[in-house]
């Protein structure tokens, strides 16, 4: 089974993202409320549904590292796509209060496209 990484610091929100991650057919790693703790979990993960800033800490770093890897992102946040670096233009961003689902359905979509997924379109 596949698994999707979950950096989110609000915890409904992460129980939210969790819960459906699984019902895609998706294990979780995290959810991690830290950039930290989500750091050793980086290359298990065939996906990620990253928050930009975890908290209060910016996730860039662990965004960097995920794209080095090749790993599929989906950016759900608050930050607007303009806010982020120019580097981060070709990251789906589904921006909150939009529910998890969305950007779960933009995750399992490049996933589904990279050839690593096992999940369909959510």
């Amino acid at each position: 089974m596949r698994t999707i990484l979950i950096v989110e610091d609000e915890y409904f929100i992460a129980d939210d993202c969790a819960s459906l991650v699984r019902q895609a057919g998706y294990r979780v790693a995290g959810p991690f409320c830290s950039i930290d703790d989500a750091r050793p979990h980086l290359a298990d993960a065939c996906g990620a549904l990253v928050d930009v800033n975890v908290n209060g800490t910016i996730s860039y770093g662990l965004i960097d590292d995920l794209l080095k890897m090749g790993t599929p992102i989906a950016l759900y946040t608050g930050y607007d796509k303009s806010n982020l670096p120019e580097r981060f233009a070709h990251i789906p961003v589904v921006t909150k209060p939009r529910g998890c689902a969305e950007a779960l359905e933009v995750l399992c979509e490049q996933i589904g496209s990279a050839g690593k997924g096992e999940a369909g379109r959510y």
